[in-house]
């Protein structure tokens, strides 16, 4: 073969492996809802992205603004003074992080068929606060309305009420049904103000729900408000039928439920500060223990001598049983016994049980007083004979067997005590 007829082949092979360039798609024109204009004149705006598209209500507040009894101008101080004087405490926004606060609308409670059609979100911006409510324009429109939340592109902290359990699951679970259109989710902080609102109030409210609180605790009561088992049909009627006006109130009775977050952390925040009385002594009791819980000794003994010196003595027992446990922990003995008899004038149920175990441990062990632990023991027995409601089965049951075995061994070490007290009889011989 000539030179020149290879040369041709070889052109010919090129043009072969040529890569065509594709012709461009064209994107399919979108379907809006029939029922755009309704929505639209109802309030939402129509926002489009690279996924398809939903809805959006955006409200501003300005600092000024009250909620219940409680200022929003209030946040960026309880945000600041938790970062400066409590760095790694539960309720404390990481410095430099972003942050929200939260609350969802779903169509069930459990199960991958349930979807989240209400994304509520408020941030601080400047002058004022930003609530901003995404709204699921169609079921088949999710990846759009999780795509417009912004939650795949920087982490930032979460803050909810129930969060933990219902509202970030839920996000996850819908996040991961549709894994193959959106980016992944990044990693949250969380806070979540249900936890720590039982960490305050425990023994001071009956109940935890939202709704108890506002009215309870943040001067708030609402009017006209949307019941939150009713969303999910709201919800699929107004995709179904269009009329926006019930869906309208479901967006009122998140926004409130959001600026209710707001208001929940500045009290929250507020109560730590240890300025005056507002509250019970039970609440400040239960701020001590939650600092124990989380190793701040030095701050769980402030809140507990707060307890102390701040109110009246028959309020003051379970303060002065965490008191004897410091001290006791720090080797003083004499005034953890102390602290412990002045717990006793008044303490009752469970922590009854454990401050007659913790006396008679006391006496036992490092006083040598074996008659005082005795009777302490036996008292304790008693207690729990006339009370077995203050602790379960099992535990009455634990209880019993020490308490037997702990009255068993003082007896003995009592009896030897008060033979080695004795002076030596002399032995009398008779012829």
């Amino acid at each position: 073969m000539s030179y020149e007829k290879k040369l041709m082949q070889m052109k010919g092979l090129v043009k072969k492996n040529t890569l065509k360039e594709e012709p461009k798609k064209e994107v399919p024109e979108v379907t809006l809802p029939f029922y755009t204009d309704q929505w639209k004149a109802a309030g939402l705006n129509l926002v489009q992205n690279e996924k398809g598209f939903l809805f959006v209500k955006e409200t501003f507040y300005e600092q000024s603004h009250i909620h219940g009894n409680i200022g929003l101008h209030h946040l960026h101080n309880a945000i600041t003074f938790m970062q400066e004087k409590y760095p790694d405490h539960p309720l404390t926004v990481a410095p430099n992080t972003p942050f929200c606060f939260y609350d969802t609308e779903t169509t069930g409670l459990k199960g991958t068929g349930v979807l989240i059609f209400l994304n509520g979100m408020l941030k601080q911006v400047e002058n004022g606060f930003l609530l901003t409510q995404y709204v699921l324009a169609e079921p088949g429109q999710e990846s759009s309305f999780l795509y417009e939340s912004e939650f795949w592109k920087t982490p930032r902290t979460i803050i909810t009420y129930n969060g933990k359990s219902f509202d970030f699951p839920q996000l996850v679970s819908r996040w991961t049904m549709n894994r193959n259109t959106i980016p992944p989710l990044k990693e949250h902080a969380q806070i979540d103000l249900m936890h720590s609102s039982k960490r305050i109030w425990k023994g001071d409210l009956e109940r935890f729900k939202l709704k108890q609180l506002e009215e309870q605790k943040l001067g708030f009561v609402r009017k006209n408000d949307i019941p939150g088992h009713l969303a999910p049909i709201i919800y699929f009627d107004a995709v179904k039928h269009g009329d926006p006006t019930n869906l309208m109130k479901v967006l009122k009775h998140n926004e409130w439920d959001i600026l209710s977050l707001v208001t929940l952390y500045i009290l929250s925040v507020k109560l730590l500060k240890e300025e005056s009385v507002v509250e019970s002594s039970i609440t400040y009791t239960n701020i001590g223990k939650w600092f124990r819980d989380l190793k701040s000794v030095d701050a769980s003994q402030d809140w507990f001598q707060f307890v102390i010196d701040q109110f009246e003595e028959s309020e003051v027992s379970v303060a002065y049983y965490y008191v004897g446990l410091h001290l006791k922990k720090l080797q003083l003995f004499d005034d953890s016994l102390a602290a412990f008899h002045a717990s006793l004038l008044k303490i009752v149920g469970k922590y009854r049980i454990d401050v007659y175990m913790e006396l008679a441990k006391l006496y036992e062990h490092r006083k040598k007083d074996f008659e005082m632990a005795l009777e302490i023991t036996r008292s304790c027995t008693e207690y729990l004979l006339k009370t077995p409601s203050v602790v379960s089965e099992k535990q009455q049951l634990r209880l019993r067997q020490d308490l037997q075995k702990r009255e068993a061994r003082i007896i003995r070490k009592l009896t030897i005590s008060r033979e080695s007290a004795q002076p030596n009889k002399k032995r009398v011989f008779h012829l």
